[in-house]
């Protein structure tokens, strides 16, 4: 029996740890390649399914729930007021927008208006300025809609309201502004 190098004998643990370097590498691709291809393949194949939420306990609802939903977009002229949800007679106005005036600004002309929100004082996005309460100057509406809005949001025991306002378009030659309206009121039955 031939004996073995001393040379290759000082060599063998490196050659040992390259090896297992080597396999564990490869090892690592395989299955890095398999999950890729795997989850692309099984995202082509998959038809939509149920959402499951798992993070949140489910609540049954014995009583109906109710959303209420209102969205239109009112033109007005300045000095010009709608009013958005029904008031009876007698009563304060329970949503009403009322156009000021049209001001003129460098990246156009945006709208000042007053809202009455049944007493509420309402928020505003930063890009909107606020002059008095419940009066702002709203610019025209860009992608960014949650800087360049008025909202408001309230929870109360079994009902969530949500209000926003936001500038579409200001029609300068006839003094008139588009102003988009979203109002949304759910109510749940109470909890038993």
């Amino acid at each position: 029996m031939d004996s073995i190098s001393p040379a290759f004998l000082a060599d063998l643990p490196r050659l040992s740890w390259l090896a297992l370097a080597v396999s564990g590498g490869l090892l690592a691709a395989a299955t890095y390649m398999r999950r890729s291809h795997h989850t692309s393949l099984a995202a082509m194949d998959r038809r939509a399914q149920s959402i499951v939420y798992r993070e949140a306990p489910t609540v049954r609802v014995v009583d109906p729930q109710r959303v209420d939903r209102l969205r239109k977009v009112v033109r007005l002229t300045p000095g010009e007021s709608v009013d958005v949800l029904e008031t009876g007679p007698g009563l304060p106005p329970r949503f009403r927008i009322r156009l000021e005036r049209i001001v003129p600004c460098e990246g156009g002309a945006a709208a000042q208006i007053s809202v009455d929100f049944g007493g509420t004082a309402l928020s505003c996005g930063p890009l909107v300025e606020e002059t008095a309460f419940n009066q702002f100057v709203l610019p025209r509406a860009s992608r960014d809609e949650p800087r360049n809005c008025v909202f408001h949001y309230q929870e109360n025991g079994g009902s969530l309201d949500f209000m926003r306002l936001k500038l579409r378009y200001v029609d300068e030659a006839q003094q008139a502004a588009d102003i988009d309206v979203l109002q949304v009121s759910g109510h749940w039955p109470a909890a038993a």
